[in-house]
């Protein structure tokens, strides 16, 4: 019993090890994989109009380029949509900075494009590299006893540019876009976006999938050496 507790730690240590790699290669090729077809999905895609979006079919996919138009409704000081995530004090496992999101505003949109507005329908999309970030202080607090911690949003202004992509729908308005996302930046930032991704997403893999063969062999070595 005695000898089975003591290769207890290097046996979680190896079985930590495996996850690392696993999951780091898993994510690696992932991620790889997902942003290439993002890249190449957008680079097939030319940027729609309104009369484009008007004349497709229901259900046809549709990629728009254009800035967030100065109609739609601000929320919170200038944003018209954002992820607010509220500080919950340093994280003492890495002694970084921890951020949680605790609220998300993301309404119907009208994105202005080259021959009028084209209408964001759907209230699900994500948002991606948003252009404006703004913290209500800059002093980090977190109050456990009242859960309360300081405010940061990420999100979008009138004028800000933006790509979006989904798929054409009828609304009671007349045909609007339903959008997966909203990306701060136009068609060719996006598409550089994705194709950086491809080439972190690998090394970010290598690293974690390094990490955990580190721990599989200094669990080995602890255990061949007989503790």
């Amino acid at each position: 019993m005695r000898g089975c507790s003591r290769y207890m730690g290097p046996l979680i240590l190896m079985a930590a090890g495996v996850i690392f790699l696993i999951g780091g290669v898993s994510v690696g090729i992932f991620m790889t994989r997902a942003a290439r077809q993002a890249a190449e999905r957008a680079t097939r895609l030319s940027p729609a109009t309104v009369r484009d979006i008007e004349r497709s079919a229901i259900g046809a996919e549709a990629l728009v380029e254009g800035v967030i138009d100065a109609r739609n409704p601000t929320h919170v000081r200038n944003f018209v949509a954002y992820v607010r995530e509220e500080y919950r004090g340093i994280d003492t496992t890495n002694n970084r900075e921890e951020w949680k999101e605790d609220e998300r505003w993301t309404p119907p949109l009208l994105v202005q494009v080259t021959d009028g507005a084209v209408r964001i329908a759907n209230d699900t999309y994500r948002i991606e590299e948003p252009p404006v970030q703004w913290q209500e202080s800059d002093r980090l607090e977190w109050n456990g006893f009242s859960g309360e911690g300081t405010k940061r949003y990420r999100g979008f202004e009138a004028g800000n540019s933006v790509t979006t992509l989904g798929r054409i729908v009828d609304s009671l308005e007349g045909r609007a876009i339903e959008a997966e996302f909203i990306f701060g930046g136009t068609r060719s930032q996006y598409i550089a976006y994705q194709r950086a991704t491809m080439s972190i997403a690998p090394i970010a893999g290598l690293i974690a999938g390094g990490i955990g063969t580190v721990m599989i062999l200094g669990g080995v070595w602890y255990i061949l050496r007989g503790g």
